[in-house]
């Protein structure tokens, strides 16, 4: 199913929401008709990816594969 096996999502967080959070994670899932758990996992990916100054998931893995050489060699 999966070409890569490391896309699993075996990994599991669990977060604590107030009321009015937890309303407001409701209401996107009412409006989008995603999943709760899909939703939370696409808005933390994509803050993930901002912080970083990546623009998509793709470029994310491009770069995580690049082969990177420290800049000065120690000895």
């Amino acid at each position: 199913m999966y070409r890569d096996t490391r896309r699993l999502k075996t990994a599991r967080i669990g977060i604590n929401l107030d009321e009015f959070e937890d309303d407001l994670i409701d209401a996107l899932v009412a409006y989008t008709g995603t999943e709760k758990a899909t939703l939370v996992r696409e808005l933390v990916m994509r803050a993930a990816l901002d912080l970083l100054g990546v623009s998509s998931q793709q470029e994310f893995d491009t770069i995580s594969m690049m082969d990177f050489q420290p800049a000065a060699k120690l000895h």
